[in-house]
């Protein structure tokens, strides 16, 4: 076990370079978007009258279905909100336009965001890489809250702008390789360097793998792989990075 665990250390010491996911790997956004969206369903006029529980529930599903056709470019972000809305409404056969769709947007994100809280364990962490690793995060995500995130998370020192790639303004979404690639060429790394630490095992730790990086799996609920690919550790918080570095 101990020889298993130097082997560990002397291959992990070697990233330059560190590349996160963002939600739910350095923060709880699960955590955030349920608070948001209760707090948003049980006051907004569209939805105040409505089960608050079924309406999470329609809205979680049809998000999930809806985001395999974001991955294909077929909807932006900004369809996405709306018709996330719209068919989850519908099971309340109610209907929806647009616009409305967007309120509901705008009320759901301030509170989400509101909820996003900083958390010393994870600061502590981050400093402390920030040391002796470049750090950068890859994500999955709209530009309209990636940013504000990090500011609320206190991260935005060690992430700025030119450090953040994000899939929107890319184009295409993590397990695409070309924004792995992309992030490789922003740092202006070799592949062998890159360390990818994150939630999701198709995006995070497949796709990571299959681009040529090294990566670590953030896997507090103890879900189970999908393919064979091996990361190079599994952890269930993030304070426990270090210990491999």
């Amino acid at each position: 076990m101990e020889e298993n665990r130097e082997e560990e250390v002397t291959i992990l010491s070697r990233f330059s370079t560190i590349l996160f996911d963002l939600d739910d790997t350095l923060f709880d956004f699960s955590a955030c978007w349920e608070k948001g969206m209760q707090q948003t369903i049980a006051i907004h006029a569209l939805t105040t009258d409505l089960d608050g529980a079924e309406l999470l529930a329609a809205l979680r599903r049809h998000g999930d279905d809806l985001w395999v056709d974001v991955i294909a470019k077929k909807y932006d972000f900004t369809q996405y909100r709306q018709l996330r809305l719209q068919r989850a409404m519908a099971d309340f056969n109610r209907t929806i336009a647009v616009e409305e769709a967007d309120d509901f947007q705008r009320t759901y994100q301030a509170a989400c965001l509101e909820a996003v809280q900083p958390d010393p364990a994870v600061q502590a962490v981050i400093a402390k890489l920030a040391e002796e690793h470049k750090l950068g995060i890859v994500t999955n995500g709209p530009v309209d809250m990636a940013f504000i995130k990090l500011e609320r998370l206190g991260l935005s020192a060690y992430f700025p702008q030119e450090r953040v790639v994000i899939s929107e303004l890319l184009g295409y979404h993590k397990p695409d390789p070309r924004i792995y690639a992309a992030a490789q060429e922003r740092f202006g790394v070799a592949s062998s360097e890159v360390l990818f630490v994150g939630d999701t095992w198709e995006a995070d730790v497949a796709g990571a793998i299959d681009a040529g990086f090294s990566a670590v799996w953030l896997n507090p609920r103890g879900k189970k792989a999908t393919s064979a690919h091996q990361p190079l550790a599994v952890i269930e918080r993030l304070e426990q990075l270090p210990a491999y570095l």
